[in-house]
């Protein structure tokens, strides 16, 4: 099985993922521009069963035009978001 591991710059907020993602998408939407400083945003979506977080984070919810919320966890020393959920997401 392939496990993946992610970590902010300063390292103390990491997450670990097992297996293949769910989904692995590309959105351009203004909330995903500006959040990321870039034309386009990459996303791997994986269980939630599948991902352990380690470390302590901070979070920011954003309401998307639908009324869906988007939940953003971030190292509250280094900043950049790092990793996501979704109430709209089936996984």
């Amino acid at each position: 099985m392939v496990t993946r591991r992610a970590e902010c710059s300063c390292a103390q907020l990491s997450a670990t993922c097992s297996g293949e993602p769910v989904r692995v998408s590309l959105c351009h939407c203004l909330a995903c521009k500006r959040r990321t400083g870039s034309a386009f945003s990459f996303n791997a979506r994986f269980a939630d069963g599948d991902v352990s977080v380690q470390g302590r984070s901070a979070e920011f919810t954003r309401i998307g035009d639908e009324g869906g919320r988007v939940i953003y966890s971030f190292c509250p020393i280094a900043a950049p978001p790092s990793i996501t959920g979704s109430t709209r997401s089936p996984v």
